[in-house]
């Protein structure tokens, strides 16, 4: 057995790992010290690779459980390493996932790197780790960097874990069971009033760190239990269907006492794509609840702040379209002068002091921050992450003889056409739990097509 586990390369792979982890916890333990919550890391650290080597499965099973439930936790753990960044738990869990996929991939023995949609994320990643070079801003480009990493990892999971139909279905049980306890978290926030937020009032973030980020989770959540309920995969009985019911109109009021509009165009325009697609009532349900939203004051309010003229005071005395339009017009004379190859990772936010007209900010646009981040080859290749898949996901749609199942591929067409859409007025690329799932939910059809339920 011992000669056996020396001679296979997974072992000496994990052994390496392993040490060049605890050389780096080793390393910025002493620097970290002044946040004893982050001398956390080393236990869980260690605890981390035991159960990595004993049990992947049940690694990645407690990973995708807990992780929308630490964001707050996270981010006390975190300290100022320079250039206004900090570091946390957070980075640990980030390498986690990253360390996660690659195991994975050498305990399968299989990388996938014949499938399209796995090459367009490495072009993207290789220009993404080119900008890191020339950013101004070294320390957030490389945590951006490991960001865009894990989201990598999250979707090549699915393929290295899944093997068949049943395990399809696992999974798939266990992304829709992590909703769960964040919305209960949710009802928390909201019945204890919510946080209060300088362009909103009082606002649900639940367990995250901001009401957007929720909001974009629950709209996720709301598209898998959707998912589920038009799907054939389970025979569900009467009381699971009622239960999925009241989870789901659970989610919609809370993404109502977000406040976020963008999570509220997401919402809508899913179901209305997927009227447009496979079911044309949905499109006569939309027609008649839209009017009865704006009887919705928190959904008045904050629908007319888009336009009116009496603006919230975080916008500078105008609306928030306004607000958004000037932001970005006045960062196209930047980026005229270096389109190919941007001004380098996170340089948007720290350099739009020098060039917006309203204050620094952050983009609220992931393509212009790209383009000004990254050059123009840079969100090609981010585009191309999602149209790769959408695609595919469509072409499944039209060839599926089977209705149910076509049905499912709309949804899914639906979902990633309402992201794109929503990435042009949000700093959609920093929320990195939500985006943990979005792109672990993708990673999960994309198997859904390798193995065909025909």
């Amino acid at each position: 057995m011992l000669i056996s586990w020396l001679l296979d390369y997974r072992f000496w792979i994990t052994l390496l790992l392993s040490c060049a982890l605890g050389a780096m916890l080793n390393m910025v333990v002493p620097f970290l010290s002044s946040k004893p919550i982050f001398l956390l890391a080393l236990p869980l650290g260690l605890a981390f690779f035991a159960l990595l080597v004993i049990k992947p499965k049940w690694t990645l099973i407690i990973l995708i459980l807990t992780r929308p439930l630490l964001d707050n936790l996270l981010n006390i753990s975190k300290v100022g390493v320079g250039e206004g960044q900090g570091v946390g738990i957070g980075a640990i869990l980030n390498l986690a996932i990253i360390v996660l996929a690659i195991f994975l991939i050498f305990y399968s023995g299989n990388f996938i790197n014949h499938i399209k949609v796995i090459r367009y994320w490495m072009i993207f990643l290789s220009l993404m780790f080119i900008v890191i070079f020339y950013s101004p801003y070294l320390f957030g480009a490389i945590r951006l960097y490991f960001n865009y990493l894990s989201y990598f990892a999250m979707l090549l999971i699915p393929f290295l874990v899944i093997k068949n139909r049943e395990d399809f279905l696992f999974w798939l049980k266990i992304l829709s069971l992590s909703f769960i306890l964040p919305v209960i978290c949710g009802d928390v926030d909201m019945k204890r009033g919510g946080h209060y937020y300088v362009d909103a009032g009082m606002r649900v973030a639940g367990t995250f760190s901001h009401p957007n980020i929720l909001a974009f989770y629950l709209v996720l959540g709301l598209t898998l239990y959707f998912y589920i309920l038009k799907s054939k995969y389970w025979k569900l009985n009467s009381i699971t269907i009622w239960g999925i019911g009241i989870l789901m109109i659970n989610m919609i009021i809370l993404l109502i006492g977000t406040k976020t509009r963008n999570a509220w165009i997401a919402c809508l325009g899913i179901f209305f794509i997927y009227g447009l697609l496979k079911d044309r009532k949905f499109l006569l349900i939309l027609f008649l609840l839209i009017p009865i939203l704006f009887f919705v004051p928190q959904v008045k309010k904050r629908v007319l702040t888009v336009v009116s003229s009496q603006a919230d005071s975080d916008y500078k005395g105008i609306n928030s379209m306004e607000w958004r339009l000037r932001m970005w017009k006045s960062c196209l004379p930047l980026i005229a002068q270096r389109p190919l190859q941007g001004y380098g990772l996170t340089s948007y936010l720290p350099m739009s002091a020098q060039f917006s007209t309203v204050g620094q900010n952050g983009a609220h646009n992931a393509y212009l921050q790209l383009l000004f981040e990254t050059g123009i080859f840079g969100l090609f290749s981010f585009i191309a992450l999602f149209l790769s898949p959408l695609i595919i996901f469509f072409k499944k749609m039209i060839s599926s003889i089977n209705q149910v199942q076509a049905r499912l591929w709309a949804i899914v067409v639906a979902y990633v056409i309402s992201y794109l859409i929503i990435c042009s007025a949000d700093n959609m690329l920093y929320y990195l739990a939500f985006n943990w799932y979005v792109f672990f939910f993708i990673g999960l059809m994309l198997v859904a097509e390798r193995y065909s339920y025909e």
